[in-house]
């Protein structure tokens, strides 16, 4: 068959023969396109003429017992799985839509907001809404636009909202930002913990474009009198690192639970510094139903927190 030797306009193809044309790449021959289909092998044999004469070029080379597809039919096919990625989706919607609500929220969020404040918030949303099923993941700063872009996010909860025009952020409150200390440290003497006490001790901080590298830099003026010792990306890889007697750290408060306040001290900072509270959602769609409860939880919870409890590790 002549690829592409009439410049004439194609007519365009059904979703009868992408379909068919589908079943014959998933299954690599007629036949069991035909059984996929439950339409008998001769139906299929005409599909697919008819496809490739509007194409007018081959999609298949033939053999005696397979189609080896040609390199368009290999482009065709990766467009075709997106389209039928799709139409899922298309169909989970409309399944959810009918359940009264019921159905997945994808959420995102910081690692410090997912070891406490998002659980609460979805324990709140399932006693409420009990059929709702939840896909969680965490990200740092970074990462958000890409799970929205990917498809992947309903809603996220972070200190920064991504940068992107498609998306849409409101700020629900903010959490101070406290200092941890191994057990025993210097610094553990000092009832409030200062830019300049960091001058002589080995610190954990943050890259310099992270929410907490940014508040950093505003209470250090600027460059801090020390260099931090070790950088990590999440302030619980910063908990980690203190518990294990690496140095202080500033953290948000929401990442110091009842299991952290038992491993590390924690003192006020001063110039005193919070950390908003931000959720983002895509400005291209209305906000699902089971996201905007979720919202609505998430408030309450953020709402609730008591302040800081600050001194030397709980034993009781």
């Amino acid at each position: 068959m002549p690829r592409g030797g009439d410049s004439g306009p194609r007519p365009p193809l059904n979703l009868r023969q992408i379909e068919v044309f589908r079943a014959i790449m998933l299954s690599g021959s007629i036949s069991g396109a035909g059984r996929m289909l439950h339409v008998s092998q001769p139906a299929i044999s005409r599909v697919l003429a008819l496809m490739e004469s509007r194409l007018r070029y081959p999609l298949f080379e033939r053999s005696r017992t397979r189609l080896a597809p040609t390199a368009e039919a290999r482009r065709l096919y990766a467009e075709v799985e997106q389209v039928y990625g799709g139409i899922q989706r298309v169909n989970e919607l409309a399944t959810s839509l009918g359940e009264a609500g019921a159905g997945m929220l994808r959420v995102v969020s910081s690692a410090s907001f997912g070891q406490r404040m998002v659980p609460m918030a979805l324990r709140a949303l399932r006693a409420a809404s009990a059929q709702v099923r939840v896909d969680y993941r965490s990200a740092t700063f970074d990462e958000l636009a890409g799970h929205f872009l990917g498809g992947h996010a309903d809603i996220a909860v972070s200190m920064q909202p991504p940068d992107h025009p498609n998306l849409a952020a409101i700020e629900l409150g903010s959490t101070p930002v406290v200092c941890i200390l191994p057990p025993g440290h210097p610094l553990a003497s000092r009832e409030v913990l200062r830019p300049g006490d960091f001058a002589a001790v080995d610190w954990i901080g943050y890259p310099a474009q992270a929410p907490l590298g940014r508040m950093l830099a505003s209470f250090f003026g600027g460059a801090p009198p020390r260099a931090a010792a070790l950088e990590v990306h999440t302030p619980v890889m910063a908990a980690a690192f203190v518990q294990q007697g690496l140095g202080p750290a500033m953290v948000d408060a929401w990442c110091v639970g009842p299991e952290l306040r038992r491993a590390v001290a924690v003192r006020p900072i001063a110039p005193a510094a919070r950390m908003a509270i931000w959720a983002t959602y895509s400005d291209l769609q209305p906000l699902p139903l089971m996201a905007r409860r979720f919202l609505a939880v998430l408030r309450t919870v953020i709402d609730a927190e008591p302040e800081p409890l600050y001194g030397d590790p709980v034993t009781s």
